[in-house]
């Protein structure tokens, strides 16, 4: 472990200990949303091209234990109401939020909830479940590593298709990351494109059985439990770069389909990404949603825009302290303010 890891861990216990980066204290008068998306058991999470998305159920309950502790915890439905009415409960209002509509969220997310007697928002990208397709950045994981574990020529195979699609894998990340960070910048149906090529040409016709998304009545299941279901559009698209009438159609019909199918009113929008501009956010006011989430970090006060409000990303990896375990005064060290190189 780096000195730099052992004086951050030390700072984080100092701050908590004499109570500075107490959530009571740091989150008074605000309104904090915490961002989760699979919640998969570490043989799973192995197996996911990307792993630092997803929690295991016993990392996820630990985040939870944290939050009752410290928060009031609720849908964002319920928590921003609240919030706007003017509560200030002695324990700060906090949401929990899962992106994406992935079945894992169903199958360990929903035990470990109703375990700590918690409601959470759910945002479900309505295309993607309608056909039972996994998400393009999950299509083009599984294909980079089925790919990567061709016995000859499949990393020459993955380098050839990057560099015909103006790409490269170098960067700061891994280089599923790269790739995946790089192709958002391409446009949509030149990513559409390298997606299917990269599917194609690494023979990854199907992926494994716990990558798939919920399906309507598991959402449905969730409704009635009393989680909120939310939009995240029609196609999971990067909403500045469709034009209006696209735009129209990933907010408006994507609430009008949900609300057909769950039977409940459709609220809150998560951009996709949580890529967003005024533009974007004045279409998701003008389809009737009421909020809008985005994947800035940080809290929201008074001042906060409706339609572009912050999120917490839970990574598990980043509030383990130097034993691997879950470190609660390093996730309130991150969530204070405090926490250097955040927002």
């Amino acid at each position: 472990m780096s000195s730099k890891t052992i004086l951050r861990n030390s700072i984080a216990r100092l701050l908590f200990l004499i109570r500075l980066t107490a959530p009571a204290r740091r989150g008074r008068m605000h309104l904090s949303i915490a961002t989760f998306h699979r919640v998969l058991p570490e043989v799973d999470r192995q197996s996911y091209p990307y792993p630092g998305l997803a929690v295991t159920p016993e990392e996820l309950d630990a985040f939870l234990n944290f939050f009752t502790e410290n928060f009031d915890c609720g849908t964002l439905v319920t928590q921003h109401e609240r919030y706007l009415s003017g509560e200030n409960p002695a324990r700060p209002l906090l949401a929990i939020t899962f992106d994406d509509a992935q079945y894992d969220n169903y199958r360990y997310a929903r035990t470990v909830l109703a375990k700590h007697h918690i409601k959470a928002s759910f945002f479900v990208p309505v295309k993607a479940v309608e056909r039972q397709e996994l998400l393009w950045h999950d299509r083009l994981g599984f294909a980079i590593l089925a790919l990567l574990k061709q016995a000859r020529g499949g990393e020459e195979k993955l380098m050839r298709i990057l560099t015909e699609a103006g790409l490269s894998a170098s960067g700061p990340g891994s280089l599923l990351s790269n790739v995946v960070n790089a192709s958002k910048g391409i446009g949509l149906e030149a990513r559409l494109r390298l997606v299917e090529t990269l599917v194609e040409a690494s023979g990854a016709t199907s992926a494994p059985d716990f990558a798939r998304l919920m399906s309507f009545a598991e959402i449905a299941e969730l409704a009635a439990d009393g989680h909120e279901i939310g939009s995240h559009s029609m196609t999971h698209c990067l909403m500045p770069e469709c034009d209006n009438r696209a735009l129209t159609y990933e907010v408006a019909e994507s609430r009008h389909v949900l609300q057909d199918r769950i039977g409940q009113p459709i609220e809150t929008f998560c951009y996709p990404n949580g890529n967003s501009d005024a533009r974007t956010a004045h279409a998701v006011e003008q389809a009737g949603y009421r909020r809008a989430v985005t994947t800035t970090w940080g809290n929201n006060g008074q001042e906060a825009d409706r339609f572009q409000l912050r999120r917490y990303d839970m990574v598990a990896s980043r509030v383990h302290g130097s034993d691997g375990k879950f470190m609660p005064a390093l996730l309130a060290f991150r969530m204070s303010g405090f926490y250097p190189c955040l927002g």
